[in-house]
């Protein structure tokens, strides 16, 4: 089977799949893990799917028992190498044998997972060293955060490296339709797949996190040459904003000067090794919004949510004020100290809701062998308890802490019974709590309150921005949306609903893997073009 020019021709700027033809129309109508299954299909007949990614996308419970860790972007590529078949390859971060055959629903093939043992020394400074203490503060703007040493880069590309002689050698057993490589702690991937010779299948690569503005005089970090030189071995690149993507365009500038072109679907840069050409493009991140509405709307999780809420002292019927819901792992990068000073600032506003309104957060640890992670996390439990010895009243407390993840069968009610949301992000790439609590919403009446600094605030419209950077503005933000029209509320939030639906994760995933699968058709001539 070739795929189908006009499911795959005419990217626009936003990355649709097609010019609104045959036999699909617009990408908007991939509407689920079946028209995906469809879409890969038609585009790569019956040529795997081959993944790179640092944790694995199951956990392993022991003989024939697999998990699925929460995260709904890599379950959906879960659910597509299930149906299709393929491989993926990731670091080991549970038990069992090297190899496993996760297995598909009866009838599907399911897909080959190879995990990759790294010694422990080498892992940390892959992990905690440079990808954590180094690359993730420096694109969140947290330079004083910024650790690691040499031993850490060199452990770095030691497992990139690793990674990457583990493709090359897997492609020899079988040759992808394309291989796929995700986020910050693999930049280098690809180019020591070049390096290995031979011909390669399509390189593709995502950027999940925020990509940062060059500091203006200020000479960049030596490795910034690298981790750049890294991803223009790749013939496209992913980031969830235009305003990411054209930052790293002014990197790739800044540090090439001339050599480098851009036409506004191509970058050409003249490097030491050939001139390069990659496409750069923007595929915001998404959800499945109906799976969210309907875990929401289950009476089962709706019953398991509001004992969840009354062991934690928040049962609606007893204490009618609710609770604003927050979702995060425990990251400086997402505002916790920034999000209590928010409340603190909202009950100084309006005294009556202290008594009455909590703050549930969901907080899972983090990181916890990075020293920024852990003192970071030491300050905001500090600054919870002080919250809480100030305003807690018999039988209340204004802050109630979740230190475990929860499972999305649980987070979807306990988002639906809040009075509202706060994603207060310093930096975030997209951050899809804000769009799992949309979903979850369903046309309710509760509010979301998201930071203007996240990809969400800025590829959505209609959304009530608040700042963590001022907690006073931010919270009289929130006192009025609290004290909003339920009428008016509802109407945003089925607003946008509608538009997730739209822009959903399966659309995401199709607009990632259109323009790589059709330059694999054309460079073997399984697809011509129309003279």
């Amino acid at each position: 089977m070739t795929p189908s020019l006009a499911l795959l021709d005419d990217p626009l700027p936003s990355e649709n799949l097609s010019g609104g033809r045959a036999p699909f129309g617009p990408a908007a109508l991939l509407r689920g893990p079946e028209d995906l299954v469809r879409f890969y299909r038609e585009a790569a007949g019956s040529a795997p799917l081959l993944v790179v990614t640092n944790r694995e996308p199951v956990v392993w419970k022991g003989e024939g028992v697999l998990s699925l860790p929460p995260g709904g972007v890599s379950q959906t590529i879960h659910r597509l190498l299930s149906r299709t078949g393929g491989r993926w390859i990731a670091l080991r971060d549970s038990g069992g044998p090297d190899g496993l055959r996760v297995p598909g629903e009866e009838g599907d093939p399911g897909y080959r997972l190879d995990r990759m043992d790294i010694p422990p020394a080498l892992m940390e400074g892959h992990y905690a060293g440079f990808s954590n203490g180094v690359l993730w503060p420096f694109f969140h703007d947290e330079p004083a955060r910024i650790s690691g040493s040499q031993d850490d880069l060199l452990a770095y590309r030691e497992v990139n490296r690793r990674v990457a002689a583990r493709v090359v050698e897997s492609l020899r057993e079988s040759r992808p339709s394309l291989v796929w490589v995700h986020d910050y702690q693999m930049a280098l991937v690809g180019r020591e797949m070049r390096r290995s010779g031979g011909s390669l299948p399509p390189l593709a690569f995502f950027w999940h996190i925020p990509w940062t503005a060059m500091p203006s005089g200020e000479i960049p970090p030596r490795w910034l040459f690298e981790i750049v030189s890294g991803l223009l071995s790749y013939d496209q690149v992913g980031f969830q904003t235009e305003l990411y993507r054209d930052r790293f365009l002014e990197t790739v500038f800044s540090l090439f000067g001339s050599r480098a072109s851009w036409d506004g679907e191509t970058l050409s840069v003249t490097t030491d090794g050939g001139v390069r050409r990659l496409h750069p493009g923007v595929f915001p991140i998404s959800i499945d919004p109906d799976h969210f509405r309907m875990m929401a709307r289950d009476p089962a999780n709706l019953l398991r949510a509001r004992l969840f809420l009354e062991d934690l002292g928040l049962n609606p019927e007893t204490h009618p004020g609710g609770y604003l819901i927050s979702v995060d792992r425990l990251d400086y990068s997402k505002g916790f100290l920034e999000r209590l000073d928010m409340l603190e600032a909202l009950y100084s506003l309006d005294p009556s809701l202290a008594g009455r309104v909590s703050l549930l957060q969901v907080a899972p640890s983090t990181r916890l062998s990075v020293d920024a992670y852990r003192r970071y996390a030491e300050a905001a439990e500090a600054r919870a308890e002080a919250l809480n010895r100030r305003y807690s009243r018999e039988g209340w407390r204004p802050v109630v802490t979740v230190s475990r993840s929860l499972d999305p069968s649980l987070l979807a009610p306990l988002y639906r019974l809040s009075r509202g949301c706060l994603v207060t992000a310093t930096r975030d790439g997209m951050n899809l709590v804000a769009k799992e609590f949309l979903a979850s919403q369903d046309g309710g009446s509760s509010p979301l309150f998201v930071s203007r600094h996240t990809g969400t605030a800025m590829t959505m419209e209609g959304l009530s921005l608040i700042d963590p950077a001022d907690p006073r503005l931010s919270a009289r933000i929130i006192q009025e949306g609290l004290s909003m029209d339920p009428r008016e509320v509802q109407r945003k939030n089925l607003d946008a609903l509608a538009f997730l639906r739209e822009h959903n994760v399966y659309r995401w995933m199709a607009s990632n893997l259109a323009r790589p699968l059709l330059a694999a058709s054309l460079a073997s001539g399984a697809l011509a073009l129309p003279a």
